[in-house]
Order: C-alpha cells, then sequence, then structure tokens
C-alpha cells in the first residue's frame, strides 16, 4: 500500500512545532526534498498499520505531487500528545526517473466522500494491477491458497473487525477478560483469566487460508512472548454489500510460534501448522 498525505495550502507553523517547522503543506516554489521535510509529520499514525508501509506519496488538489521511499518501520514519535503520540515518517524522495516516481506522480487520489482525514492508503503499483493466474496469490481471493492483499479499505476493514469480534468473543465465552489492543500494540488483544495472560492475533482472508499475513512487528512479539500468543484464522469469509456472512467459511485457533512455521519474503506469509484448535 502508499500512504497518501493531503496536503493544505501553505500554513505557516507554531511557535513550538514538533519538527521545528516554519511552514507546512503545499509550496510551489519549495525543492521536493523541502517539501517532504515540512510534511512528513505530525500525523496520527498506527505503528502497526505503517510498520511494513514502503512508499509514502504526498498530494495537493487531488494529485500526486511527491513520492518517497520509507526506511524505518517504526519512523520517528514526536513528543506532545502522550495519549496518542504523532509520528514522523522517515523516508528519502524519489526524483524523475525512478519507476515509483513515474507510476504516481500526477496520479489523482480519491478519498471516500466526506473524509477529512489527510492520510488514506492506496494501492501499491508494485502489485496493483489484472488478477490472472499468476497473480492470484497477491490477491484475497475466494479459492486462492493463502491471504493475499485486499485493496477495498471497506472491505479489509470489514474483514479485519469481524475476525477479531469473533476471536475475543471466543475468549470470552470461555472466562477470559479480553481487552481489544490493535490501535496501540503489535497484537489485536490480550486474555486475563486469573494468573494467565495471553496475547491474541486476529486474521481474516477470503482464500483457503493456508498461510496468512503477518508483520515483523507481530513476529517480532512474538518472539518476544513465546508460547503465550494464539492466532485466530477466519478463512473462507464471504462478504456481500461490505457485509461479512457469519456462517460461512472455518474458524481456527492455533499457538502463533513463527519459528514453527515458514516464511517467505512480503511482510511475512506465514504457513500455518496443522495443530489448529
Amino acid at each position: 500500500m502508499v500512504i497518501n498525505i493531503r496536503l493544505s495550502d501553505r500554513t505557516t507553523a507554531n511557535s513550538d512545532d514538533p519538527l521545528g517547522r516554519d511552514w507546512y503543506g503545499s509550496d510551489p516554489g519549495a525543492t521536493p526534498e523541502q517539501l517532504w521535510a515540512n510534511n512528513r509529520g505530525d500525523w496520527f499514525l498506527s505503528t502497526r498499520s505503517i510498520s511494513d508501509e514502503r512508499w509514502a506519496a504526498l498530494n495537493y488538489q487531488g494529485r500526486v505531487v511527491l513520492v518517497a521511499e520509507l526506511k524505518d518501520p517504526d519512523h520517528e514519535i514526536l513528543a506532545g500528545n502522550t495519549r496518542a503520540p504523532k509520528k514522523a515518517l522517515i523516508g528519502r524522495v524519489m526524483t524523475a526517473g525512478h519507476s515509483m516516481h513515474e507510476a504516481l506522480i500526477g496520479t489523482q487520489v480519491k478519498y471516500p466522500p466526506g473524509n477529512r482525514n489527510s492520510i488514506w492508503y492506496g494501492p501499491d503499483p508494485e502489485t496493483d494491477g489484472a488478477v490472472d493466474a499468476d497473480l492470484l496469490e497477491g490477491w484475497d481471493l475466494p479459492g486462492a491458497g493463502g491471504q493475499g492483499l485486499q485493496l477495498d479499505a471497506d472491505i479489509r476493514k470489514a474483514v479485519e473487525n469481524a475476525a477479531q469480534d469473533r476471536l475475543m468473543g471466543y475468549y470470552r465465552d470461555r472466562g477470559w477478560t479480553v481487552t481489544d489492543t490493535r490501535h496501540n500494540r503489535p497484537y489485536d488483544a490480550e486474555a486475563v483469566k486469573g494468573a494467565e495472560q495471553i496475547y491474541l492475533e486476529a486474521k481474516g482472508t477470503q482464500s483457503i487460508g493456508d498461510t496468512v499475513i503477518v508483520t515483523r512487528n507481530e513476529v517480532s512479539h512474538a518472539r518476544q512472548y513465546p508460547g503465550l500468543c494464539r492466532m485466530g484464522v477466519w478463512s473462507g469469509m464471504r462478504i456481500t454489500d461490505g457485509v461479512v456472512d457469519p456462517d460461512v467459511g472455518s474458524f481456527r485457533i492455533l499457538p502463533f510460534s513463527p519459528d514453527d512455521g515458514r516464511f517467505r519474503p512480503r511482510g511475512f506469509d506465514w504457513t500455518l501448522p496443522g495443530d489448529a484448535i
């Protein structure tokens, strides 16, 4: 995915600006490097959402004006708001002649109607394209072997929410106290029963579910807490008019032990072991 950032007109920054900027927004007289430096933050960005993204694009009046390659999965946390710290992206500007610059510069960015958020995740030209037999595994489609990319933001959100609600409900029904942590932790929820505490990760896919996509942060956390992480996988999901059918597909829960599975590069694809509950 590409992290799209919508620019306002040039605006004078506050004297206590966390990046020490004099201004932010669009400035036709600025160099690309100046434009990036003055607009790479400060944004409310989920670490989980941006940790595996490679590209960011600044857009003004609906058109991409700058493309940057991101370099740090954690990026820069800015001081100020302790409840939900803002972040600044770390990356470098792509110049004319680079394939991503040529693919994105001048293209239109369409935000949902009424959306006032400056951040919007769009398709990545490196993975976007027509679906054929050779590309089938790259998309989250019914009948595919493993979880693929879902570029429709509404469907992606519906699938993710449904899978997490089902996983949390499973543990609540068995007497666990479950807390939703998906927005500020590298796992979706934590469950507590007496002295026991475990970490939950949910994956939803329209595919058969032989593999699921896991992020570097998810893998790192699971390796830090061996034996304490559980993965819930809802595969074969059906979505009609943006609504998930609760009676379709299969749901499995299994230990999330990354070093017991098999990975291949993407974020990571994790091939599920056979000991699901």
